[in-house]
């Protein structure tokens, strides 16, 4: 990974991202490309033109390619997890899931990416999700940290303790 130019790093994110997803959508090109009856040479002629078309840089291809000869294909999935998770650690990147009782704007987002900025002295990468259930305020998760601002989990902490006290 070049950490000393991460658009670099990131680029080459992308475009192994873009190949997965293609490969996701067209299992055609995949089974092409695993086929052990089609000639390595016919295999690597289609590789180059899909790594042409998506724009792969040199090495991005090359990796790729190395991962279809050694018949490794199947693990670009858990290579890009793991590429991903070096690299926002090496940008000082915290993924955080965020789920809350209705969407959020971009204004409610922006606030809600600082102040988890501030909490844990990163920088955040936010994917959101909706859950009705939780009446209203917002759930994050950040690493193994849980941040529960959520109405239901306030309601419930209220009902406890009125438990307690009678």
């Amino acid at each position: 990974m070049d950490v000393l130019y991460p658009d670099h790093a990131e680029a080459g994110l992308e475009q192994l991202e873009s190949f997965a997803a293609l490969l996701k959508e067209q299992p055609d090109v995949r089974r092409l490309l695993e086929n052990p009856m089609m000639a390595g040479d016919r295999r690597s002629k289609l590789l180059k033109e899909i790594a042409s078309a998506l724009g792969f840089e040199k090495r991005v291809a090359n990796f790729v390619g190395i991962l279809l000869d050694k018949g490794r294909l199947g693990l670009l999935e858990e290579i890009i997890d793991s590429y991903r998770r070096l690299l926002d650690d090496r940008m000082g990147i915290v993924r955080a899931l965020v789920t809350a009782a209705r969407p959020l704007d971009a204004t409610q987002q922006t606030e809600l990416e600082m102040k988890l900025m501030e909490r844990t002295g990163k920088k955040i990468r936010m994917q959101i999700a909706v859950d009705p259930s939780l009446i209203g305020g917002v759930v994050a998760q950040v690493g193994s940290t849980i941040y529960d601002g959520s109405v239901r989990t306030q309601l419930q902490a209220f009902k406890n303790r009125l438990v307690e006290e009678t």
